[in-house]
């Protein structure tokens, strides 16, 4: 900055504040060339070869436009009063105002006065503006600390490209300046410090150094024997540190039961990996009905869709998951898009499932998990990495899992997704793994949840299950792990503490679920909602008028939509919005069951006294009438809604004590 600027600056008070270099958040003039480069990117497209002509008015437009931290427009705050744009023009002709003339000295208190009362309001307005953006961005926000002295990669961008950043090497913190900046030292650099934002940096941590031995023969120890110690030179794919970060234990757990978790974690660190495993406790096979060979031709796709489906599969020939081969059996593989997601390769296996005899295995109650898992007070998740390829073929069922491509033929020598038996043969190779660990450790497909009352508890089981996952050869994918958790989502639900309640993401989606217009619609509104009914009292009568508009022997038409129907569709999402909480039952306290019925449907609630006394809902429960039960009185539908309670709720109440009430004085 030179002295002239300098001068400038401090003859009209001006303080200059320096912002972290690639850290555009805290300087607002990135903001504004930001929206400039916006608006020459419109006037481009709209102007054409004339756009510099418009380049002025735009900038008028955009002096004269109320910013939304100060409430004013920048031409207001420089100069006590708005420009007088083309509207203002119109206004004033419009309403025919007369310019009143006005003593130069008046003129000057008054605009002294304007801008005195805009500079106030401005700065109230922006505090106010920064402050609720404060509280939103520290919702989320971790508070993070460096300390002097250790390695830290910068994100930062390179000369060869300054549009790509990217993670440059380790430089070493020399010192604090507060607590989001920090003075960078990199070597090599001809300003060797730097300061950075926090957000701009991350922790390195340097691998263990490679050590070569040199062994010289001796005769004189050829018949002894000698220990050689090697040295495991592979790094760790993870960070203990990182994972407890990660997991907010350190609000959570006291330091000596943090101890207790990274020695756990350490001491099963092989067993975390995102490269699939490779298990030898079970071999997928296929067993058909008929020998007559499937075999399709590859699918039609883009030359894009093409050069995705090639990246996968020489991801899948790197980790061994197919071999390149030919078969008599051949089904397609496709490409599924979906909004949001990644490109996901699958392969076609309908044909083949046609002819595949099936194999059962029973897979678990989502509900009993859901209620096990929510009486823990820690709870531990594991996700198995791609869990089905970790899973091998037999050669026959390798030859009949063949899939083909426009560009070749290729055979799995693992589970792949779309197989008939998949999910039982998984389903049944965890159930073999967990065997005897049903006491804490509940498994659902790939997801496996570790539960326990006690800390002491839970880390013993904890070490338990990754000892018996190690050595199925099985592999964990870190990232979707949760460790000593007080509540977790599970299932779509929020799980833990003794309570569960519906997942934020799955409510969020019915609120944003738009108004049924056909049958179909209606029907997935309910299978949305209805996933959560025991959340809901009496949900079947609430829902009577949308499965009353589903009557008819065509599924696909539109529906009648009725006053009924808006109001039904209106009262569940809101039902869901309001965050039902239910509680795990304690099968050692007495039940209170409650039971009521209306004109259309009855419902029951399942609860417990607890611990501070008060009333907990369990499960709530409801059934639309029938024919028939509609024309029931009044007694018999109350005594039809105890009955109906009892039998569906009886793995609850059979052999323990509880206790019935109803509002409906003749059966008391």
């Amino acid at each position: 900055m030179s002295e002239l600027t300098q001068g400038f600056l401090q003859k009209f008070g001006v303080k200059v504040v320096h912002s972290s270099i690639y850290h555009p958040q805290s300087n607002p003039v990135e903001r504004f060339h930001r929206t400039v480069k916006r608006i020459l990117r419109v006037l481009c497209l709209e102007a054409g070869s004339d756009w510099e002509q418009a380049i002025y008015p735009a900038l008028f437009s955009l002096r004269t436009v109320v910013h939304e931290s100060t409430g004013f427009a920048p031409a207001e705050l420089v100069h006590g009063k708005n420009l007088r744009t083309p509207l203002t023009l119109l206004y004033e002709k419009w309403m025919d105002q007369e310019n009143e003339g006005s003593h130069v000295t008046e003129y000057i208190y008054s605009l002294i006065n304007r801008l005195k009362r805009c500079q106030d309001l401005a700065v109230s307005q922006m505090e106010q503006s920064q402050q609720k953006n404060k509280v939103w961005y520290d919702k989320k926000a971790v508070k993070r600390e460096i300390r002097e002295g250790d390695l830290v990669l910068v994100f930062a961008t390179c000369r060869a490209n300054k549009l790509s950043p990217h993670w440059m090497r380790p430089g070493k913190v020399v010192s604090k300046l507060s607590d989001t900046n920090y003075v960078i030292e990199l070597p090599g650099k001809v300003q060797k410090s730097r300061v950075y934002h926090i957000n701009m940096l991350k922790p390195y941590y340097k691998r263990a150094d490679q050590v070569n031995f040199l062994l010289e023969e001796d005769d004189a120890m050829n018949n002894e024997e000698m220990e050689i110690p090697y040295i495991d030179t592979r790094p760790n794919d993870f960070n203990v540190d990182e994972i407890i970060f990660e997991n907010n234990l350190g609000d959570k757990l006291d330091n000596e039961e943090i101890y207790q978790l990274k020695e756990v974690i350490c001491t099963h660190q092989n067993c975390f990996s995102n490269v699939p495993g490779k298990t030898d406790i079970v071999t997928h096979d296929i067993e058909l009905t008929k020998d007559d060979p499937v075999l399709c031709k590859p699918y039609r796709n883009s030359p894009r869709q093409n050069e995705i489906l090639k990246t996968e599969i020489q991801k899948m020939l790197a980790m061994k998951v197919i071999e390149v081969g030919f078969s008599d059996y051949a089904s397609p593989m496709i490409l599924i898009e979906a909004p949001g997601r990644d490109p996901r390769p699958c392969i076609d296996y309908r044909k083949l499932n046609q002819i595949t005899k099936t194999k059962f295995f029973p897979l678990p109650n989502i509900e009993e998990r859901i209620e096990t898992i929510s009486s823990a007070s820690y709870i531990t998740t594991l996700d198995l990495s791609r869990g089905y390829w970790q899973i091998p073929l037999s050669p026959n069922a390798q030859r009949y899992a063949a899939f083909v491509t426009s560009f070749g033929t290729y055979k799995p020598l693992r589970m792949p997704f779309g197989l008939k038996n998949a999910p039982y043969e998984f389903s049944r190779m965890i159930s073999q793994i967990l065997e005897g660990c049903e006491e804490f450790a509940v498994p659902y497909l790939d997801d496996i949840a570790i539960y326990s009352r006690s800390f002491k508890e839970h880390i013993k089981h904890v070490r338990i299950v990754l000892r018996r996952i190690q050595h199925a050869g099985l592999t964990i994918k870190l990232s979707k792990c949760k460790f000593a958790q007080g509540e977790v989502k599970y299932l779509g639900h929020v799980v833990g503490q003794g309570r569960r309640k519906p997942s934020e993401l799955k409510i969020e989606a019915i609120q944003n679920f738009p108004r049924p217009s056909t049958k179909t619609d209606i029907r997935a509104f309910l299978g949305l909602a209805g996933y959560y009914s025991k959340y809901i009292p009496m949900f079947s009568s609430l829902a009577a008028p949308l499965t009353d508009a589903l009557k008819g022997k065509n599924r696909k038409v539109s529906a009648v939509w009725t006053e009924h129907c808006e109001e039904a569709f209106l009262s569940l999402k809101k039902a869901l919005i309001s965050f039902p909480v239910l509680y795990a039952p304690d099968y050692r306290q007495e039940f209170i069951l409650q039971t009521d019925s209306s004109d259309r449907g009855m419902g029951a609630v399942l609860s417990q006294i607890g611990v501070d006394g008060n009333e907990h809902p369990i499960v709530y429960l409801s059934k639309k009438f029938s024919g028939v039960e509609r024309n029931y009185g009044v007694s018999e539908k109350e005594c039809a809604a105890i009955i109906y309670a009892i039998q569906k709720l009886r793995h609850y109440l059979d052999g323990q004590p509880f206790t019935i009430e109803t509002d409906h004085n003749p059966l008391v």
